[in-house]
Parts: structure tokens; C-alpha cells; sequence
């Protein structure tokens, strides 16, 4: 006996209790069996609810990862259906890569309770400490090269669609992957190619999100944030994962469908810095301009006095006038 199997009988019956003498009867189980298994669910986070005369009751499910729970939680077509959670990577983008070589199916997740050798944009090292949301999901689209490179793009606005329906919490796009709230980074996002487009068209979409810590776990000296902070309490890491899974599927499934327009429209109403003067790095060259959002291709838009100039996300860093982050 699994111990999905008792709270799969407990969530069929919400708000009642169940006797351990039914559930040792429908699963053909010892009562003693049915307690050691509520004891391990209780001690992984789930509120159950024991009276000596009722039985039992769930009340709540942890906000710490748990592969079962996410998948009760889920709302899509294929992503998010085949998912492992680990302890400890290196990364999920790594570990996820290693699946898609060896025939990782559209939709499959790795989650990660910590990394740590986890990286971001540029390469640049990416801090996982436990109680974040460390996440890469295995995208094989039915898309042209031109529009696949808009898929971390789609990405961004997902992530912020699902943060705001949880949280009611209005974050900002940082181009080309940032999520800020108030200036301060919260989210991350990293698409990888895993091949040659022309051959293995597969994408490894990386998320991070600080959510269930301070930002003193990252270290001084960053501009960062986490969901704890701003709302004061601690986030159902699970519904997120679910919701962000939920709506990434919706806009992978738009750009299939050539809603690029939307999607663009979308990503601009939330984008940090447009209509600003801003400062854009390439190498050891600054062009300063006026940012003007992204072209049809993704591309970030620049005006600047010898016209407009535009900078795929690969080759250039976004800064505000001053030089900040944003």
C-alpha cells in the first residue's frame, strides 16, 4: 500500500472523515499499516486531521514541494504529467537536458528543492536555497526556428500571468527573462537549445523563483527580492509550480498557433523601463537610447539618434540610464 492510496480515498471524500477501519477494508491493509502511512504523510507536511472516533480528515497539503500534490493541481494538456522532484542538483536545466537526450517526452519537469551549481543568463551562478521554486520544463514545440526563440518570452509573461492570479501581485518584465517587483529581482528564466534546431528541436526552459526564503540566503550586494517578503507569509510551492505549468502551456500552444501579436502585446504591457532612456551593454560598448519594446522577432528595440537599432537577447545586458539594474 502507497500512501497515495489513502490520501487518494481522503481528497475523494473533502471535509469528511474516514474511519482507518474503512481504509484498511478498501485497501485490504492492516489498521497498523494505515497508521504507519498517515504518520509519514504527516511528517511530509500534510495536516491530517485523526479523532479517536471518526477516523480521518485531511485539511491541507504542504506548501513544500510534493510531486502528488502538484499533480492534483494540474490544469494542462502535457506539461507538468511526467515529473520527478529531486533533493539536490547540479541543475534542472543540466538534468533536463540529460532526459531530453535520452527521448524526455514535451511537458516533462524536473524540480530541484536546492541546486547547487545553478546558473543564469551569461552563465552567470544562480543561488538555489531551499524553499525556492528551482524548475526546467522539456518544451518540444511544433514551431518555425524564427518563433521557438520566443519561447522564453512566453515564459516571462506566463510566469507573471500566474503570480498575479495567486498573489495579486503586479510584476514587471526585465528584458529579455527578469521578473522585478519594486526594482528588485524576483524570477529567472533560462532557455537552452538541447542540439541543433535544424535537427533536435528541443528547448530546456529554466525557471527560478525566490519564494520561500529571505533574501539574506542570496547574499548582500544583490537586488533581489523574494515572494515571502513582499506577502508576508509563505507560498504554496506546489500551486505555483501547477499555475505557472498552466499557463506556460497556454502561451506555447499560442505561439503554435502564430498569436506571436498578442503575446508581444502582453509582454510590453508589462515590460520595466519602456518609453525610458536606457543603456544597452554589448561587450565593452554602450548605446544609450530609448527603450521601445521588442520587434516581431523578439528583438529588443532601441531608439537611438542614428535611428532605431535592434539587439538579440544572446549578445547585449539591459540597464536603466544610470546604469542600475532597474
Amino acid at each position: 500500500m502507497a500512501s497515495h492510496d489513502i490520501l487518494q480515498l481522503l481528497v475523494s471524500l473533502p471535509g469528511e472523515y474516514v474511519s482507518g477501519e474503512r481504509i484498511s477494508q478498501q485497501l485490504n491493509v492492516t489498521r497498523a499499516s494505515v497508521w504507519k502511512q498517515i504518520k509519514q504523510l504527516k511528517e511530509e507536511g500534510f495536516d491530517i486531521e485523526a479523532h479517536t472516533k471518526k477516523g480521518y480528515c485531511l485539511r491541507k497539503t504542504p506548501n513544500s514541494l510534493n510531486a502528488w500534490v502538484i499533480e492534483q493541481m494540474l490544469e494542462t494538456i502535457s506539461l507538468g504529467h511526467v515529473l520527478a522532484i529531486e533533493d539536490k542538483l547540479t541543475s534542472t536545466n543540466a538534468k533536463a537536458k540529460e532526459l531530453a537526450r535520452e527521448e524526455g517526452i514535451h511537458g516533462q519537469v524536473v524540480i530541484a528543492k536546492t541546486q547547487y551549481a545553478g546558473r543564469g543568463r551569461m552563465q552567470r551562478e544562480w543561488q538555489s536555497p531551499l524553499g525556492g521554486l528551482w524548475m526546467s520544463v522539456i518544451i518540444r514545440p511544433n514551431l518555425s526556428l524564427a518563433n521557438a526563440s520566443k519561447l522564453t518570452l512566453a515564459a516571462s509573461v506566463a510566469i507573471v500571468d500566474a503570480i498575479e492570479e495567486l498573489y495579486q501581485l503586479r510584476v514587471g518584465i526585465k528584458w529579455p527573462n527578469d521578473l522585478l517587483y519594486n526594482g528588485k529581482k524576483i524570477t529567472g528564466i533560462l532557455g537552452e537549445v538541447v542540439g541543433e534546431w535544424n535537427r533536435v528541436q528541443t528547448l530546456i526552459l529554466g525557471i527560478g523563483i525566490n519564494a520561500n526564503f529571505t533574501s539574506e540566503k542570496l547574499g548582500s550586494g544583490l537586488t533581489v527580492a523574494t515572494l515571502q517578503e513582499i506577502l508576508g507569509y509563505e507560498v504554496d510551492l506546489n500551486r505555483l509550480a501547477a499555475t505557472i505549468l498552466k499557463y506556460l502551456e497556454k502561451q506555447v500552444m499560442a505561439l503554435e498557433e502564430n498569436l506571436f501579436q498578442e503575446l508581444r502585446s502582453n509582454w510590453m504591457a508589462r515590460a520595466v523601463g519602456l518609453g525610458e532612456e536606457v543603456r544597452v551593454l554589448r561587450g565593452e560598448e554602450v548605446i544609450v537610447g530609448v527603450f521601445k519594446g521588442i520587434s516581431q522577432d523578439g528583438e529588443l528595440l532601441l531608439s537611438t539618434e542614428q535611428g532605431e537599432e535592434r539587439f538579440s537577447a544572446g549578445e547585449v545586458q539591459l540597464r536603466s540610464k544610470l546604469g542600475a539594474y532597474f
